[in-house]
């Protein structure tokens, strides 16, 4: 084994420790959270209808969910866009597969979705727990997020449809490519 890929597999190997370490706080700190949730304050009557429960440590939960969520999206775009700059500077073919192109026209088709989905979004307000709700940004990021999900669920299922069936290498034997 050459000193590079020993370097490289000691790379990795540090890599997997830390995600190992980083995945083993974040399942405790949930367990914790979510079993003081339940066992602190949890039959607390809501202050406006005394039929409903408050429990005590909502904000704390919704608080580590947003937190979870917001890093999750900044460590998406950032992995996302490393991978985008390392496949553009080598625009290899991989058996056969040009995966820069292929990544470039995922980032594309995606951001595109979305765009196209929230300008179509709608901003009719709607009932919502017996109250109006008429914000019409929200209403279309829920539109868009909605739209977007049956679109890439739908690409991915005709995806897998041609793959499955093979239909990409008949038409290229046909066409002779």
């Amino acid at each position: 084994m050459t000193q590079k890929m020993a370097a490289k597999g000691n790379r990795n190997s540090r890599l997997m420790k830390m995600s190992h370490r980083i995945l083993a706080v974040l399942v405790t700190l949930t367990v914790i959270l979510f079993g003081a949730f339940y066992a602190v304050g949890n039959d607390m009557p809501y202050y406006d209808n005394p039929q409903f429960s408050a429990p005590l440590l909502t904000d704390v939960i919704l608080l580590f969910i947003y937190i979870l969520f917001f890093t999750l999206l900044i460590l998406t775009a950032l992995s996302a866009a490393r991978e985008i700059m390392i496949r553009a500077k080598d625009d290899r073919i991989g058996n056969g597969v040009p995966t820069g192109r292929i990544a470039w026209g995922v980032m594309v088709f995606f951001v595109l979705t979305l765009a196209i989905t929230f300008a179509c979004g709608s901003t009719a307000p709607i009932h919502v727990n017996g109250r109006m709700f008429a914000s019409a940004v929200w209403l279309r990021l829920t539109d868009m997020f909605i739209y977007t999900s049956i679109v890439l669920i739908s690409v991915a299922l005709i995806a897998v449809a041609v793959g499955a069936t093979g239909l990409n290498r008949k038409i290229k034997g046909r066409f002779g490519r």
